[in-house]
């Protein structure tokens, strides 16, 4: 009997429905997701932005041409000691220059070139965190949709149920069979059904809010979860396997590694403060009236050469920036190992969450058949005079309940399914798919 809920799951789904919604699945709402989710659009750039870091390295690698000009009027004039002659001294200045730098040897430029690659490859791992979660989160979000749409469907048969069992009471209580108290007992039962049925529309307005606002447009009608879908565990069945692939394939964990690679290029890059620099410097300059012992001269000088910086000290700037670095070298590396335990702890969670997910839905799936069966009892037992009115309301409560943990246990153990595979790194958009493929039109 739980299974006609999906028809009623239809006609509680048709108020909500805007003008131009249009029937939406999984992958709908994932693609949608990943155009138009404000917090992935930044982590895009954001990745884009870090790619920029390896260009950026080599440049400090790679020749630096310039140049330069200088453009000045001079005016003066020279006296004579010995006659009373004076000179006029004006005269423009002119001077240009074509700069030519190539390092040679610049340790701090070789150590941000590599950094450039190490950045590069830690925004790599960011995105894909966060693609990860994209997906998790919508297909958490969709599927929390279709479960409050479930829960009012749930919360309108119960009010029938109730209000049933309430005109039977009071029809009882009029032929001299019933009591006052299994009317009551019947109503109370029937306003709380009513107040939970307020509370499960509630919840379908904030879920379908919650979706709309990460795929940026209407998304209903909702696919549905097939009647007949019953999880079967992953693959692999070793949770040593899931965290053997997390440890190699986890965004977190790759990111951390990245950023403490990077600050231990950072300590590198500090002590490059006390290392020599020689470059390659070629000069070609040409001067009209450089100095007024050459007036109305002009000149060209080419020139090629190397430059040698020896640094000899700088106030102990460079060491403390070393010891610096190395502080948080070792931060970082604190860091990579909180998140490698945090990630464990997750896989292991979210490992156990899959493997009894199964099972707690067969579970579920009994009792529901059970209480059904115990509902239909209660009731003839009734009118057969062996039960009362409460047997058949404390019945269909337990038969109640049992519906709306199945639904959740269906539910959660698919978003489990998908957060382990975060947890391990391998969820992809065919993982997502996947489920989207346990999913049915409305029609």
């Amino acid at each position: 009997m739980w299974q006609p809920l999906a028809t009623l799951l239809v006609a509680c789904s048709l108020p909500l429905l805007s003008a131009g919604a249009r029937a939406a699945g999984l992958i709908d709402a994932y693609q949608a997701a990943r155009q138009n989710e404000p917090t992935f659009r930044a982590a895009r750039y954001e990745r884009d932005a870090g790619q920029y870091a390896i260009a950026i390295g080599r440049a400090g690698l790679l020749p630096n041409l310039s140049i330069t000009g200088s453009y000045s009027q001079n005016k003066g004039e020279r006296e004579s000691t010995v006659v009373d002659v004076t000179q006029n001294l004006d005269y423009r200045d002119t001077v240009s220059a074509v700069i030519l730098r190539q390092p040679l040897f610049n340790y701090d430029s070789f150590v941000r070139y590599q950094q450039g690659g190490v950045q590069a490859a830690y925004s790599d791992a960011v995105f894909d965190r966060k693609e990860a979660e994209l997906a998790v989160k919508v297909t958490a979000a969709y599927l929390d949709a279709l479960f409050s749409m479930d829960r009012l469907a749930l919360a309108d048969v119960e009010i029938a149920a109730y209000g049933a069992q309430r005109e039977l009471a009071e029809r009882r209580r009029k032929g001299g069979e019933g009591t006052i108290t299994d009317v009551a007992d019947a109503e109370s039962r029937l306003q709380l059904a009513r107040a939970g049925r307020a509370d499960a529309l509630d919840r379908v307005a904030v879920a379908m809010r919650k979706l709309e606002g990460m795929t940026g447009q209407p998304m209903q009608p909702l696919w549905i979860l097939r009647p007949d879908f019953m999880p079967t565990g992953v693959q692999p069945g070793r949770l040593d396997a899931w965290v053997a692939l997390a440890q190699d394939h986890n965004p977190e964990i790759r990111s951390r590694r990245k950023a403490y690679e990077l600050a231990s290029l950072e300590v590198d890059r500090n002590r490059a403060g006390h290392m020599p620099q020689l470059d390659l410097v070629a000069r070609s300059t040409r001067a009209d009236n450089e100095t007024i012992s050459t007036l109305n001269q002009k000149s060209t000088i080419n020139s090629v050469g190397v430059q040698l910086n020896i640094p000899l000290f700088a106030g102990g700037r460079v060491s403390a920036l070393t010891d610096q670095a190395i502080a948080n070298r070792e931060r970082a590396l604190a860091e990579l190992d909180a998140a490698a335990n945090d990630v464990l702890v997750e896989v292991t969670r979210q490992f156990l969450a899959v493997e009894t997910g199964a099972s707690k839905v067969t579970a579920y799936r009994k009792a529901v058949d059970a209480s059904i069966v115990a509902v239909e009892g209660s009731k003839r037992g009734m009118m057969a005079g062996i039960r009362t009115n409460t047997d058949v309301l404390d019945a269909e409560r337990v038969m109640f309940g049992a519906k709306r943990d199945l639904f959740q246990a269906r539910y959660e153990v698919l978003v489990s399914t998908l957060q382990l595979k975060a947890a391990a790194g391998v969820l992809s958009e065919a993982d997502v798919a996947e489920i989207a493929m346990l999913l049915r039109p409305l029609h």
